[in-house]
């Protein structure tokens, strides 16, 4: 089963992450803050990172410019997920290394769904 880290400062989101990994069968684990997944993927095998970009404290990028900057992480898959929907914030944020950017307002379910099942196979989102 993969392991999924979801990193969100709304709990309401992260818990809807986290159920749709689940549906995918993979294992989800939320965190509400940068600082808590940098802690985490330290001493966890993570297969996925599902990361919010505007957070306080430590924001998504930073945290996957710290990701990226480390060998145990420089390649873990990130998808960033974000309110911020201008295109400026997401080729920012794939040129950084994230490997897909989704946005919250009225995500479809279905096909984050269907994306985050070829992430978690090793394939390219569809």
């Amino acid at each position: 089963m993969s392991m999924v880290l979801v990193v969100d400062d709304n709990p309401d989101a992260c818990q809807m992450l986290a159920r749709l990994v689940r549906c995918v069968d993979g294992d989800a684990r939320c965190v509400t803050s940068g600082e808590a997944a940098l802690e985490f993927v330290r001493h966890n095998h993570v297969d996925l990172m599902i990361l919010d970009v505007m957070m306080p404290g430590m924001d998504g990028l930073e945290v996957l410019r710290r990701l990226r900057s480390e060998p145990k992480t420089a390649e873990l898959p990130v998808v960033m997920f974000s309110a911020v929907a201008d295109e400026a914030s997401k080729h920012r944020a794939l040129e950084q290394g994230a490997n897909d950017y989704w946005l919250k307002a009225s995500p479809d379910l279905g096909r984050l769904k269907d994306r985050l099942a070829h992430l978690l196979k090793g394939a390219p989102p569809a």
